[in-house]
């Protein structure tokens, strides 16, 4: 079969190893992409799978937290304990430096299924966790390696399927990680009590293996295009303020977008003062609405440029920071827990749309090193967030104020930083109207 047939329609390929910057002759040339499809949707159906596996367990983390902190792990600090769901943060999008120009060079079918199998490991092996140094092996760098690996070939498969609909395909993918975040909270809460941690985190790991057999069969089913070998980092990239200003500030957004998601049930019981089954709940509320902002702000992108309702969402999320400090009695949490439930969907989705944009990525051949450089370098933020969260949180008095405002701030400056990348877009769009 032609290489045109694999995944919809692959990107050009230059003919020289390593040379980032394509030739005068290809740069041009159209691409044939299919838009939609029984392929593409199938495409869509196990970039879904592998949502689940990867940031639908990473945003689970808030539960396994509030339990390590009381039960597991009750002699570690919060910010020693958050440095498993970091890490797990971190690999997810930094591994994608060196899966993205993998997957562009062909390595499509080794990725997803070494992917796969090291999600299912790091979960079985964290069901036999009893000290911190598993947990945080098995956990923190094993299923995060795992969903890092399968995280990017899924795009880049997604986004070389779809033209005007990439938008709506990734964020129909992308609900993926909102159902996991939504059913493995409530899974680990109502069995961890009758069958004990372990057998409760290994039926997680059976949901995952069916899930990732799911997206081996469907990603697997052709191998990619093989080319010739290139460079893991496009240095080019380095050199244009809007893709490094736009990455900035999603390491702005990254430093931020985890305090609430990892701490939200330790608020909930010594703030609001919930129950611990409501607290280890509201992670699953949280998580539940951000479906909302993952599907309905890509409906409108037909009106509204998708760096736009980014850069809205963001500065919505910059108050949703500072509004989380009134958030104390039970209705007013719930309400507040909502309204950053459905921006936190479109901060983790629509990043992905926009650097398929000309202004973030001039030749789309290089489309998925692209993507691993933008969530490369965003990742130094999922890492480093949370630890800094934990040492300014104090349980034993229930202070959050000093993280909240760490958060709101972070926010704010990842509004400055995106100021520049979307009066760039804009002004492309205007001036090539034929290429939006």
């Amino acid at each position: 079969m032609s290489p045109e047939k694999i995944h919809g329609a692959q990107p050009h390929l230059p003919p020289v190893a390593g040379n980032l910057t394509p030739d005068n002759e290809h740069e041009n040339e159209p691409q044939k992409r299919v838009n939609g499809g029984l392929d593409a949707w199938l495409n869509v159906l196990a970039g879904f799978c592998v949502f689940v596996n990867s940031w639908g367990l990473l945003t689970t983390y808030g539960a396994f937290q509030e339990y390590y902190q009381t039960d597991l792990l009750p002699n570690e600090s919060p910010s020693t304990i958050s440095w498993v769901g970091s890490i797990q943060a971190t690999l997810i999008p930094m591994v994608g430096l060196a899966t993205g120009p993998l997957v562009d060079v062909g390595y499509l079918r080794p990725l997803i299924i070494s992917g796969s199998f090291l999600t299912v490991f790091g979960m079985m092996m964290t069901s036999l966790a009893t000290s911190y140094y598993q947990v945080l092996l098995a956990q923190g760098f094993c299923v995060g390696m795992g969903g890092g690996i399968s995280y990017i070939p899924a795009l880049v498969v997604i986004s070389t399927s779809f033209t005007t609909k990439r938008p709506i395909a990734i964020g129909c993918a992308s609900i993926g990680s909102s159902v996991g975040a939504v059913i493995f909270p409530v899974m680990f809460r109502q069995l961890q009590p009758k069958v004990g941690f372990p057998w409760a985190v290994r039926s997680i790991g059976f949901i995952s293996l069916f899930l990732a057999i799911v997206s081996c069969l469907i990603l697997c089913r052709q191998p990619g295009q093989r080319a010739h070998a290139r460079r893991l980092i496009d240095w080019k990239a380095f050199r244009e303020p809007s893709f490094m200003m736009f990455s900035l500030s999603l390491t702005c957004v990254m430093l931020a977008y985890y305090v609430p998601i990892f701490y939200i049930a330790s608020y909930a019981r010594t703030v609001v003062h919930t129950t611990t089954d409501f607290s280890f709940y509201m992670v699953a509320i949280v998580n539940g609405t951000s479906v909302v902002g993952r599907v309905v702000p890509y409906l409108l992108v037909a009106y509204i440029k998708p760096i736009g309702i980014l850069i809205f969402a963001v500065t919505a999320s910059a108050i949703a920071m500072f509004t989380w400090i009134a958030a104390t009695d039970m209705a007013g949490f719930i309400v507040w827990a909502c309204y950053w439930g459905a921006l936190s969907g479109v901060l983790v989705t629509a990043p992905t749309s926009i650097v398929a944009h000309p202004v973030f990525c001039p030749d789309s051949s290089f489309l998925g090193t692209r993507l691993g450089m933008m969530w490369g370098i965003s990742s130094f933020g999922a890492l480093a967030g949370t630890p800094i969260a934990g040492a300014l949180v104090n349980l034993d008095t229930s202070e959050f104020l000093r993280a909240q405002v760490f958060a709101g701030c972070m926010m704010v400056g990842a509004v400055l930083l995106q100021v520049w990348p979307t009066f760039r877009v804009v002004r492309y769009d205007l001036e090539h109207p034929r290429k939006k």
